[in-house]
């Protein structure tokens, strides 16, 4: 697994210069008994166009994801917690009379 982690937003730049190293580990690297080589993008911000129309989009090999630079508070976890059980809990209902 190849890991590129980007401080900001991520651009098609990003997308083939991971798609080539990808290709050139499991060219150069890759056992004959190992699995395809995965590459992970972590960037700050995303454009969803960019991935869309990228080799992201149909590559099983490539993905990309956000990550925030600042940790919530204690309190806006909390809060996110709460909001999440209160959906799961609804959605159960939902299963259940359906």
């Amino acid at each position: 697994m190849l890991l590129d982690l980007k401080t900001g937003k991520l651009n098609h730049q990003d997308i083939g210069q991971l798609d080539m190293y990808v290709r050139m580990f499991d060219e150069l690297k890759r056992g004959k008994d190992d699995n395809p080589t995965l590459g992970i993008i972590l960037c700050a911000d995303r454009d969803e166009t960019i991935v869309r129309y990228s080799v992201l989009n149909d590559s099983e090999q490539l993905f990309v994801s956000r990550y925030l630079r600042v940790l919530p508070s204690e309190e806006q976890l909390k809060r996110e917690l709460e909001a999440r059980h209160v959906l799961s809990a609804l959605t159960s209902e939902e299963d259940k009379t359906q």
